[in-house]
């Protein structure tokens, strides 16, 4: 037979050559590739946990910075409480439909448009704008002073976390009527109680609950819809929201602002994933309107 037909093939040791060199190839690119695959999964385990603590402290920045001035207060170091802005403008101080300090419920004349009066709720009464069944009226807080007994001897308060008394004049009022460019407030239940302070630029700000967001437990919680209080609570009640879990650690501090300079609120808030055994650390600072 022609040598040139004999069928052509492998041995069986050329076989298990070629699979122990194939093996040994798969081995030392596995090696090669381990290092850049770990980092890859490393890079976005860390890159979900940044996005995750970005969208927290990006969300309590918007509603911070619709703070009432003056009204942002901090417990320990995991806690922000704040009154919330849904609209305001300067009212008029002379002449017809001027506000007038000297009575407990009337209307006065808004010298710009609200842009939310469709959406402002209303009530009677001094108790409906602190129990947050009603929108307040607020004019001139810089959250002085800090307790009703204080308020009690000076006879006012410019602090609507300490809300209506007949003890003292304040500075908050049930909102019982709205339009676009008028306000009517209702305090006529407190008996010779008066707004206490003029705006040195005439305006006015309507709130419509307090807002708190509590770290606790490795979660945010976003509370709102509760009584306004004098003091600060780290279980407000009201309607209670999860902003984020898988926290470690935060930390809230507050410059306070004054008369001639801006607060600033800090935000450190740490993530972490057990899993994977990383955790980011994202701080966010926050600039706080010191005109009342």
């Amino acid at each position: 037979m022609n040598s040139r037909l004999r069928a052509h093939g492998f041995t069986l040791i050329e076989m298990i050559v070629v699979m122990l060199l194939v093996s040994i190839l798969a081995g030392t690119l596995f090696m090669i590739l381990q290092g850049p695959m770990k980092a890859m999964s490393a890079n976005e385990g860390r890159a979900r946990l940044v996005d995750i603590a970005e969208t927290a402290l990006q969300r309590m920045t918007r509603e911070l910075r619709l703070a009432l001035p003056y009204s942002i207060r901090v417990s320990g170091a995991n806690a922000v409480e704040f009154l919330r802005i849904v609209d305001g403008g300067r009212y008029r101080a002379k002449g017809a439909g001027r506000l007038k300090f000297n009575v407990n419920g009337d209307t006065f004349s808004s010298l710009s448009t609200l842009t939310n009066a469709g959406s402002i709720s209303t009530g009677a009464g001094s108790a409906a704008c602190i129990n947050s069944t009603a929108d307040c009226l607020v004019v001139y807080n810089i959250g002085q002073p800090l307790s009703v007994a204080s308020a009690t001897v000076s006879g006012s308060s410019a602090n609507a976390y300490l809300g209506s008394s007949t003890a003292y004049d304040g500075n908050i009022a049930t909102i019982s009527a709205v339009a676009a460019n008028s306000v009517t407030f209702d305090n006529n239940d407190l008996a010779g109680w008066d707004l206490s302070f003029e705006s040195p630029r005439q305006r006015f700000h309507i709130v419509d609950t307090p807002v708190s967001f509590v770290c606790s437990g490795g979660e945010i919680h976003r509370f709102a819809g509760y009584a306004i209080t004098p003091t600060q609570s780290t279980t407000p009640g009201g309607t209670d929201n999860l902003l984020v879990d898988q926290v470690s650690a935060c930390n809230f501090t507050l410059r306070a602002p004054t008369l001639t300079r801006a607060g600033l609120l800090t935000l450190s808030l740490t993530i972490n994933d057990a899993t994977l055994g990383q955790s980011v650390t994202l701080l966010q600072q926050v600039h706080l309107d010191n005109v009342p």
